[in-house]
């Protein structure tokens, strides 16, 4: 708690000082830039309360770079087991001219397209993978990079109306992990490009010094007039926690595009046997995920992250004439060694604009899920969806609204349940000073386990732009929640129902 406590002292310092702060960069020609979004909820329920601030500020010197984040979630007293206050405190120092980089601290890093090694920070999703230590990169000619790194990473996740550090050891406030990697990307010639990449990961639970876990791998990029083709393998040596023993994994991803005038298509094909790591839960704390590889389904549902998945993409798209634009495009993904378990998803889009006051979207979406939910054996949903948007000088109008028909079963039930659901949003903005939005979401079936037998959920929301640089955000009423993804990771969104307010300023 001590800890704690004097991490908040920082971070109120830190607020405290920050004119001063800029001023200071004025003077001494120091740049200095950042973001600081401020969140307050207030449940309509029990009034409790849910408040949070998130700062990162980036500032550079000639060749030196600094950064400081923090982090403070605060929730309402008494705090339980599962519900605990998170301060963080971050900082990165980094020597960076044109040719290198040494960086000590917090940073973000991804090899390839994230079967070895993937790290990021998603304000949307409120999902922050880091690491914390030490960097080097190394720029040579021929658009040849080296990326060097020692460090321990860790997974800030928001579920179940509070934050968790998913892969915090028992005792300490982190992960005890070491992370070792090493990424060579080059380009020597204008159609092709090579990379190579060596992850190494030592764990508590690892048995022996030499039971450690290894992902390596390369990719190489080829490129011809109109047509780019991208292949990336990885293979996991891996050792199984406690009992020892080697496991093996592999994975590789390849993806197609071709760009002809007005029209472009994109595909994808991926193949993830035991790649995923860690791919057990560990100590009782849910999985978390070093390795992150891309996901076909463009809502962003995964089976099981690398673990057991083999799919395909398919992405469409042109204007065939000048205001009209379609898109089309169609994901799949199972489990080659769970056929139980799989994910189908198409969506087609159409979007035409009558000069610049109208603007017409029409969408269809069709996904099929089985075994992803927990408790869910099947759920199909046809969503079709319109946007209507309409400028008028300083006035916006815009109508959103979609009219869902799923079919959803347990597994256990004699004949699935048949349900609609129904959203709809009316907004109007007056410049780019206020957007005042009137939403509803309604479901005409009571059902107890996904939304606790509620069905109707009105909302009121109103975004007040102060400055070009600071943005109220006020939203009043309730949320049904409910299973939602991005990039692969999914949780179970809670309902909510009372006030939010959040303020972002930009310095």
């Amino acid at each position: 708690m001590k800890s704690q406590e004097r991490g908040f002292r920082v971070l109120l310092t830190i607020c405290f000082l920050l004119p001063a702060l800029c001023s200071f960069a004025r003077a001494a020609e120091l740049s200095m830039q950042g973001v600081n979004k401020a969140e307050f909820w207030l449940y309509k329920a029990d009034w409790a309360t849910h408040l949070e601030n998130k700062l990162d500020l980036n500032l550079r010197y000639g060749d030196l770079r600094g950064g400081l984040g923090a982090f403070l979630f605060e929730p309402s007293k008494p705090w339980s087991a599962d519900q605990q206050p998170l301060r963080l405190l971050d900082y990165t120092i980094a020597y960076s001219p044109k040719q290198l980089e040494v960086l000590y601290g917090k940073f973000f890093q991804t090899f390839g397209k994230g079967l070895a090694l993937r790290t990021y920070s998603d304000d949307d999703f409120r999902h922050y993978k880091s690491l914390n230590g030490l960097r080097f990169i190394g720029r040579l000619p021929r658009q040849t990079e080296l990326v060097l790194l020692g460090a321990r990473m860790r997974d800030i996740f928001f579920q179940e109306n509070t934050y968790k550090v998913m892969n915090a050891d028992s005792i300490h406030a982190d992960t005890t992990d070491q992370v070792l990697g090493a990424n060579l990307s080059t380009r020597p010639f204008s159609f092709a490009g090579f990379g190579g990449r060596y992850v190494r990961v030592n764990r508590t639970q690892d048995p022996t010094p030499r039971a450690f876990n290894e992902l390596y791998g390369g990719n190489v990029t080829v490129s011809a007039g109109p047509v780019e083709v991208y292949g990336e393998v990885c293979q996991r040596l891996g050792t199984l926690p406690y009992i020892g023993g080697r496991e093996k994994g592999l994975g590789y991803y390849f993806s197609g595009t071709v760009g002809l005038g007005n029209y472009s298509l994109l595909g994808e094909y991926m193949n993830y046997d035991k790649l995923g790591f860690p791919d057990v839960v560990l100590a009782g704390r849910k999985t978390y995920r070093y390795t992150d590889p891309p996901t076909p389904i463009k809502s962003g549902v995964a089976i099981n992250r690398g673990v057991d998945e083999r799919g395909f993409g398919v992405t469409a798209s042109g204007t065939p004439a000048a205001p009209l634009y379609v898109e089309a495009n169609l994901g799949n993904l199972v489990a080659p060694h769970d056929t139980s378990k799989g994910v189908l998803e198409g969506e087609g889009k159409v979007r035409y604009s009558l000069g610049t006051d109208w603007t017409f979207e029409g969408k269809f979406n069709h996904m099929v899920q089985k075994n992803i939910e927990l408790h869910v054996g099947s759920r199909t949903t046809d969503m079709p969806t319109v946007h209507v948007n309409y400028l008028l000088g300083q006035h916006t109008f815009a109508l959103e609204a979609d009219y869902d028909f799923v079919a959803e079963d347990t597994g256990r039930m004699p004949e699935p349940w048949k349900y609609h659901e129904t959203a709809i949003a009316l907004s109007y903005g007056y410049g780019s000073a206020w957007l005042f939005t009137v939403g509803w979401q309604y479901v005409d079936m009571k059902l107890v386990r996904r939304y606790n037998g509620e069905q109707s959920w009105p909302v009121v929301e109103a975004v007040w732009s102060i400055t070009d640089r600071n943005m109220l955000r006020v939203r009043v009423g309730a949320e049904r929640g409910g299973y939602t993804c991005s990039g692969g990771v999914c949780r179970e969104e809670a309902p909510f129902n009372g006030i939010k307010a959040t303020l972002i300023s930009r310095f």
